[in-house]
């Protein structure tokens, strides 16, 4: 897990302008015994950070950095280095001139760094997308948890204002990199109805613990109580594991996907020498719960599924939730309709033109016609559809919802008539009176 402007950084200031000079071994030396200075210092497990810099200190010494001629390959093989010890995905040596001089001239660099709030905004605090799915299903996808406590918060709730009525929520971090711990317990307060102990995290620096509890935000009482699905992959990491990690064991959501990526450290920047940056996980996350967290084994979801299928699951889950807690017949029928919409969706149905062509006729009022191999309906007086396949016989007008049209074979295997069925339950029959 990252600070809000660490992360703006690592994510939107890739390293820039590599250097073609060949390096000394006095520059090559500063850098290696820097990082482990800073390693020593700050890294959030001393014994670790020791085993670290000594292997630094060995590779320096026997050679291993002498032929590096580009300041970008000592930073690769540093990394690599580092990594051969101990595997941290928040631990990365970059060569950054514009970052490394903010450090030592904050002032002078103040009107050529980018507005790390312009950045948030940029990108609508990491809120990337806002959505009614089918059967009122809400959808919220989170790249960042970037969103602030001013404005951002006020997208945030301009987003779950929108979602509010739902019959169900899925927030969707399968591809979210990190953010701000402060993000995950703003957005965990609108679905906790109670204050909560969210997570702890210790800093080795400072060694001191500083605990998380969310604020209930009353703005929106039904989230409170909305069936929540949190959807994840291998790719979800740092802040995003911490969302997932604290719902999954507050019961409070059902997470599926894949497991992910295993990041839980709180990572700063640090100047070393000559332009180079490291960002040193410093501290770690403490879960109330489980008193351990997900660093290296990442979170297991609570349903398995490959990160591709992890939407059609939730959203399947959703259904037979709802299937299951109604007995208005008129509402069960709108949920199936639903249903099949969203199976039709999820499991495209292709029907070949021989088939199609096969179904094209003039049905007493409805006429189907085959052009260009697709499948056309009129009913008379009314516009032309394209039709689209549901299943090898239920075709639906493409781009509507509120009606589907089946094609029935009699004993013989002639399509002798079709059946329209509309969203508000009517049925009507027509026979084929000529083909097309």
């Amino acid at each position: 897990m990252q600070k809000i402007g660490l992360l703006i950084i690592i994510g939107l200031f890739p390293s820039i302008l590599f250097s073609q000079t060949k390096l000394s071994g006095k520059l090559t030396a500063d850098v290696v015994n820097n990082v482990i200075q800073l390693l020593n210092d700050n890294y959030v497990y001393p014994d670790t950070a020791l085993k670290m810099g000594n292997f630094l200190s060995k590779q320096l010494k026997n050679g291993a950095y002498a032929n590096v001629s580009k300041l970008q390959d000592l930073s690769d093989l540093i990394n690599r280095d580092l990594n051969s010890v101990h595997h941290d995905g928040h631990l990365q040596l970059q060569y950054n001139p514009q970052s490394a001089a903010a450090f030592s001239n904050p002032v002078e660099n103040t009107t050529t760094r980018i507005d790390p709030l312009k950045r948030i905004r940029d990108v609508n605090f990491g809120l990337s997308k806002v959505e009614n799915l089918n059967g009122n299903i809400g959808y919220l996808n989170i790249s960042r948890f970037w969103a602030d406590d001013i404005e951002g918060r006020e997208t945030l709730k301009g987003a779950l204002k929108f979602l509010r009525h739902s019959n169900a929520i899925i927030i969707d971090v399968r591809n979210c990199g990190g953010g701000s711990p402060e993000t995950v317990k703003m957005i965990c307060g609108y679905f906790l109805e109670k204050k909560t102990h969210l997570n702890d995290s210790y800093s080795r620096p400072a060694n001191e613990t500083t605990e998380y509890w969310t604020v209930p935000d009353t703005s929106f009482r039904d989230l409170t109580k909305m069936p929540l699905y949190v959807l994840c992959s291998n790719g979800t990491f740092s802040a995003a594991e911490e969302f997932c990690y604290d719902l999954k064991n507050l019961k409070r959501a059902t997470i599926i996907g894949e497991q992910t990526g295993g990041g839980a450290h709180n990572t700063f920047e640090r100047p070393v020498v000559n332009g180079f940056v490291l960002y040193i996980p410093y501290g770690r996350a403490i879960n109330p719960i489980t008193k351990t967290n997900w660093e290296k084994v990442g979170v297991s979801p609570d349903v398995e599924v490959t990160a591709s299928k992890a939407l059609e699951t939730a959203e399947m889950m959703i259904f037979e939730n709802l299937l299951m807690n109604t007995t208005d017949a008129s509402e069960k029928f709108d949920l199936n309709w639903q249903l099949d919409l969203l199976k039709a969706i999820n499991n495209p149905v292709v029907i070949d033109e021989q088939t199609l062509m096969k179904y094209a006729g003039v049905y007493e009022q409805r006429t189907f016609t085959f052009e260009n191999g697709k499948l056309y309906y009129q009913r008379t007086g009314k516009p032309k559809f394209e039709l689209e396949a549901m299943t090898k016989t239920m075709m639906k007008g493409k781009g509507n919802t509120y009606f589907k049209i089946e094609f029935i074979e009699n004993a013989g295997g002639v399509i002798d008539e079709v059946k329209a069925y509309y969203q508000d339950n009517r049925i009507e029959i027509s026979k084929r009176s000529n083909r097309e």
